[in-house]
């Protein structure tokens, strides 16, 4: 607590009271910051600041992933008029990816729920998940049975990200869809026979 003018007309504190007006101090320090960095802080052009933004690629550019039900046998890529990025179990689910230089011989893919049940990584881009690129394809791509990947993932939406590096940033990213089949009507007539 404050004590009374001493003599030379002066307030003395005690230990009790610096601490105190010590943390005041710091407090008010910390919440003035935190407001000139909430007006002023982000990008320097207005926008906040993204923390992926801050992760280099490990070659340039993260590349889009283009999905389909079939491959262009002489690209390499997803044929034209076969592109979706919807699946139900009777589609082929595929996916390439065009990079800009050499094609990597192997890739990791993590595959990631974002919606329609619950979130999270379902297939991580572990070593033990590596694929092999076949040698002289001009692409990233690969198929698989829409059916194996509703078996194993469920019905859902999903982010996909391969890497050329598991410990690295994706090379390349993009979403996709399972939706389960669901059985049509009955013909039958309602009602009792």
């Amino acid at each position: 607590m404050a004590r009374r003018p001493g003599e030379d007309g002066a307030f003395t504190l005690g230990p009790r009271e610096r601490r105190i007006l010590g943390w005041i101090v710091a407090l008010v320090l910390v919440v003035g910051i935190a407001i000139v960095v909430g007006v002023l802080g982000g990008n320097g052009d207005g926008t906040p600041v993204d923390p992926t933004d801050s992760i280099p690629p490990s070659s340039g550019a993260v590349l889009p992933i283009a999905f389909g039900t079939e491959l262009d046998e002489t690209t390499g890529e997803i044929a034209a008029d076969a592109q979706t990025d919807r699946f139900t179990g009777a589609d082929t689910f595929a996916y390439a990816v065009r990079t800009a230089g050499a094609v990597p011989t192997t890739v990791y893919v993590e595959v990631e729920r974002v919606g329609g049940g619950s979130a999270g990584v379902v297939q991580p881009a572990t070593p033990e998940g590596e694929q092999a690129v076949p040698a002289g394809r001009p692409a990233i791509a690969f198929t698989v049975p829409a059916a194996t990947l509703l078996e194993v993932f469920g019905a859902g939406e999903y982010r996909m990200r391969i890497f050329d590096d598991p410990a690295g940033a994706p090379l390349a990213e993009g979403t996709f869809t399972l939706v389960a089949e669901v059985a049509p009507a009955s013909s039958a007539p309602s009602g009792s026979p």
